[in-house]
């Protein structure tokens, strides 16, 4: 049996060392019977974080995989409309009829010999919901009451080490911000759903350029803008995303450029939320960028560099080709590369964007 007071100390090591997670699932697992144990969060509905016993990591992976059974996972959607603050058997939020309805249970935990688990829904300071989920065989039937009591005297342990790692992960982001704003940086962390999770005063101020919507988000006054960042955001770790975004001047505000870095974390940091940080760069100088600035600025090849590089400086594409010593369909190919990832259609709005000055109306 396992050492309840040393399991405890565990948990509260687990929320500042999420590598401990796992020995800890596999030991509350036990507990009831079980033979693996799952923890993850999850935002309306979708699974944003997970971590696993190595007992059951396999068989999660699984069920991400079956987009079935995710739809149609009553265990989630009864567990969430219980409200119960313990655990509680999955038998006990439904009978065996709905189970033999259900999906998950048809094309998912049958197959394989499973059925019954235990396990218990946590609010978290940031909005998510934390699911503990332990696992059983179907043939060992449904978790006892005396199982679920024991589950149910480690439960506020459970649930003060999760809110702690949230809110210390909530305070590593707000760190990050208020490091950069301080180094005169506007930034911003986003986490699941795209919900801001810090942003820190540079940024805020930007107010002409950069809008806080509802429920948290983060929007882009330039509607060509902000569907960059709708679909940066969208395939956000994909090697052919924009992660480079312009920001046309707004009034006596500076064009910019919003950076979005990726920050996929580790999928055993169940509780870090953090999916993106945004960097402005602000381009408040009269002289065009250097090419080098270029290529880091909006992800620009090299050769994208130099061709925008000479565009910006007045010279027409001709000029450029003779400079560089390619061709005009070259430079036209350079060209098209450089107004998709600056979001300009025009080599006089490229220009504009550039020299930091405001960019003309289409059309």
């Amino acid at each position: 049996m396992v050492d309840r007071e040393t399991l405890i100390d565990r948990i509260y090591e687990a929320a500042v060392v999420p590598e401990l997670w796992p020995g800890v699932l596999h030991d509350v697992s036990e507990l009831a019977g079980c033979f693996g144990g799952i923890l993850f969060t999850t935002a309306a509905r979708q699974i944003t974080h997970w971590t696993s016993s190595d007992g059951a990591r396999s068989l999660f992976e699984g069920f991400l995989a079956n987009r079935e059974a995710q739809e149609d996972n009553i265990r989630l959607k009864h567990g969430i409309a219980a409200k119960h603050h313990g655990f509680f058997g999955n038998h006990q939020l439904y009978g065996r009829a709905e189970m033999e309805r259900s999906a998950i249970y048809t094309t998912f935990f049958f197959p394989q010999g499973l059925g019954y688990a235990a396990g218990s829904i946590l609010p978290m300071p940031n909005g998510d919901i934390a699911v503990f989920d332990l696992e059983r065989r179907f043939s060992d039937g449904p978790v006892s009451a005396e199982e679920i009591a024991r589950l149910d005297a480690i439960r506020p342990h459970l649930a003060r080490a999760a809110a702690l790692s949230t809110r210390l992960n909530l305070e590593k982001a707000r760190a990050v911000v208020e490091a950069l704003g301080q180094a005169g940086m506007p930034a911003a962390v986003l986490g699941a759903g795209d919900r801001v999770l810090a942003a820190n005063q540079a940024l805020q101020a930007l107010s002409r350029q950069i809008v806080f919507l509802a429920h948290g988000k983060l929007g882009l006054s330039d509607p060509a803008s902000n569907q960059l960042l709708t679909t940066t955001l969208a395939a956000l770790g994909r090697r052919d995303s924009t992660s480079s975004i312009p920001l046309p001047s707004a009034d006596e505000a500076a064009a910019g450029v919003l950076h979005v870095l990726p920050l996929p974390g580790n999928a055993r940091d169940v509780f870090n939320g953090a999916k993106a940080l945004l960097i402005v760069t602000q381009l408040d100088r009269p002289t065009s960028p250097t090419a080098e600035l270029l290529t880091g600025l909006f992800d620009l090849t090299p050769s994208e560099a130099k061709v925008a590089r000479c565009l910006s400086e007045g010279h027409s594409t001709d000029e450029v080709a003779a400079a560089l010593g390619l061709s005009r369909e070259t430079v036209r190919f350079y060209l098209k590369g450089v107004f998709a990832k600056t979001g300009v259609s025009r080599q006089v709005d490229l220009v504009a964007l550039l020299s930091g000055t405001a960019l003309p109306n289409a059309g």
